[in-house]
């Protein structure tokens, strides 16, 4: 590729499903936007975890342990390598909630923001206390069956809240908050909320002279005008998809193909 981006000093990363997919990460799209033929408003939603709790966490049990079973790919690793080689200023936003960047990253050396979350967390539904939660509550079977599984690296769970070094008083099979005793949420940005940490966001494209997007569609927003606001504050704008995506007018270049070889080959590793 001819383009350099060694001249390029604030850089920052967007990654979608796209990056994941090779690990084996199902999204909403893939199964038609069912799961279990429920819809996933009736999973995702702030109204249906009101509605039916258990059903959510079912849910979110089946994502934590089929998240557990994927490992970082050729694509995960490359960033890391990319961020400790390079003497510019990168900034990793992610839209996934798998935690393949974090375990593909033991060091931190690139933190992501995780715009719509993480699998590994949950939080408390009253004071909004979040908490590291590795813990399928239900199995795959959907049995009641709590166990843990391998979602982070090892500096991240020390640094966190771990919410299983508690006593935890459940109500319906479920973990009320030690510090609430309130129920316990997925962290996760579902349908109908915000994105967590858009200032952060913000400030970061807006200073940034050099955007890539990896594995995103350019349809869902906040995250599909994120391209715009780097372009119009002057950054030169990427793209690696495996198809191409709306806003062409917006991308300076776009380079086609799965993520594990395009994004290994943009950073040259």
């Amino acid at each position: 590729m001819d383009l350099s981006i060694e001249g390029y000093k604030k850089i920052v990363i967007l990654t979608g499903a796209g990056i994941s997919a090779e690990s084996g990460i199902m999204t909403f799209r893939d199964s038609g936007g069912l799961w279990e033929k429920h819809r996933t408003e009736d999973v995702a939603t702030p109204e249906a975890f009101q509605k039916d709790p258990q059903l959510v966490w079912r849910f979110y049990s089946m994502r934590r342990l089929q998240a557990a079973q994927a490992h970082p790919n050729r694509a995960h690793a490359a960033l890391v390598k990319f961020a400790q080689t390079t003497k510019s200023h990168v900034q990793l936003i992610t839209q996934n909630v798998d935690t393949l960047h974090d375990r593909a990253d033991p060091e931190e050396i690139l933190p992501p923001i995780c715009m719509h979350g993480s699998l590994n967390q949950s939080r408390c539904t009253h004071c909004e206390m979040v908490y590291f939660d590795d813990y399928a509550y239900f199995d795959l079977k959907g049995d009641y069956a709590p166990q843990s599984t391998i979602l982070c690296n090892a500096g991240e769970k020390s640094r966190m809240n771990y919410l299983h070094h508690y006593k935890l008083e459940y109500q319906n099979f479920l973990p009320l908050s030690p510090c609430c005793r309130a129920p316990i949420r997925p962290h996760i940005v579902w349908f109908g909320e915000i994105p967590l940490h858009m200032g952060k966001i913000d400030k970061a494209l807006k200073e940034a002279d050099l955007f890539v997007s990896i594995g995103t569609s350019g349809t869902v927003y906040p995250a599909a005008g994120f391209l715009q606001t780097a372009k119009r504050n002057g950054a030169f704008t990427v793209c690696l998809n495996k198809e191409e995506i709306p806003h062409t007018d917006w991308i300076d270049e776009f380079i086609q193909g799965p993520a594990t070889s395009t994004v290994a080959d943009f950073f040259r590793i």
